[in-house]
């Protein structure tokens, strides 16, 4: 996985960390100031009188260094939980399973020590591989829970339905039970939803499958050229009066050598300082791992290494909203890769074209 913590910058933009430094660091040099005046003078009252400010002031300053250790240990406290509670939702990804090497990175809003609303996962099913990247419509702790909803349904269900178009709607049904259940939160239920993309490689075919509930569609890079696969998205997971149109499964070319992208809004959403969104497409193609051709599973990691480099180039920072990636590339042979647990062609004339199954 890509260190993405290189490109953050330290919590609140670091101002109050910093601050809190240079008044601890005053704090102290006041305070050894005021005894080493204040004690000689002691056998003059009048004297020791007019420096009682400078006193009280290093006391203060004492204060306010204790204030600067208080909150610096309490955000670290509170970073650490916050990692090992998201590590806990999402497990990383493994190299390699199946047919598949894989590779992600993940960032939430406001950087580390944040929970956010982008999820994604894998599963194995036999010589089947199944995939979901979403992104839950909110920010911040009240849309955690329904993250924790999608994958524990995700979870269960990915090893056991028998299409994937059945794991769709496996899917929108518990989701919809879950905001059953939390009818009347402080959030409306109504305005509750999940964008989704589910994909499934099976062991020894040359394509993919793919069911896409309204996400953001994914890149595909081949011989040196980028193509989006667009499809026929599927409504959202959680709207209810679009419930009874269903999913669309459809499926696309996923050759050995290949390499598919999938992201967040929070990748093609980054502006720049003009408001310009990141064009996804056009700096796709200057990619130095696009240009060089099929990439191995362990050159994964440094492609969304370049990625990241990129839109920060592009945005001066990393993107405010959430932001999720996952590269996957399809191996010639596929091996068994024990999934983790909690603690050179030219692209053809179908390029990007999908059919429904």
């Amino acid at each position: 996985m890509p260190d993405i913590e290189q490109f953050e910058e330290e919590p609140d933009g670091g101002r109050p960390t910093r601050h809190l430094a240079v008044v601890g660091g005053v704090a102290w040099m006041l305070a050894v100031c005021a005894v080493c005046v204040v004690l000689p003078l002691y056998a003059h009252p009048s004297l020791a009188c007019g420096l009682a400010p400078l006193v009280t002031a290093g006391v203060v300053a004492v204060v306010m260094a204790r204030m600067k250790d208080r909150y610096r240990h309490g955000a670290a406290r509170a970073r650490a939980v916050s990692d090992t509670v998201r590590r806990t939702l999402l497990r990383p990804l493994p190299e390699r399973v199946g047919a598949l090497g894989l590779a992600s990175v993940y960032r939430a809003c406001g950087g580390r020590g944040q929970v956010g609303g982008d999820l994604y996962a894998v599963a194995r099913k036999g010589g089947t591989t199944r995939l979901i990247i979403g992104d839950v419509c909110g920010k911040g702790l009240p849309t955690f829970e329904d993250v924790a909803a999608v994958l524990g349904a995700f979870r269960e269900w990915a090893p056991r339905a028998a299409t994937l178009a059945e794991l769709s709607a496996r899917l929108e049904e518990s989701f919809l039970r879950h905001l059953a259940e939390v009818e009347g939160a402080v959030r409306d239920t109504d305005e509750r939803f999940v964008t989704a993309l589910l994909l499934e490689v099976r062991d020894g075919e040359g394509f993919a499958r793919m069911v896409n509930h309204g996400h953001p569609p994914p890149v595909r890079a081949r011989g040196g050229s980028v193509a989006l696969v667009a499809g026929c998205p599927s409504p959202p997971l959680g709207l209810r009066a679009l419930r009874e149109c269903g999913a669309i499964e459809e499926r696309f070319e996923l050759a050995p050598g290949d390499t598919l992208l999938l992201y967040t809004d929070g990748l093609v959403e980054a502006r720049d300082a003009a408001g310009h969104c990141y064009p996804l497409m056009d700096r796709a193609t200057a990619w130095r791992w696009v240009r060089q051709g099929p990439a191995h599973h362990e050159c994964l990691p440094e492609a969304l290494g370049e990625i990241l480099r990129d839109l920060v180039d592009h945005a001066g920072a990393l993107p405010e909203d959430d932001l999720a990636m996952v590269a996957l590339t399809r191996m010639e042979e596929p091996a068994a890769a024990a999934l983790p647990r909690p603690a050179g062609e030219a692209l053809g004339e179908d390029a990007g074209q999908l059919r429904q199954d």
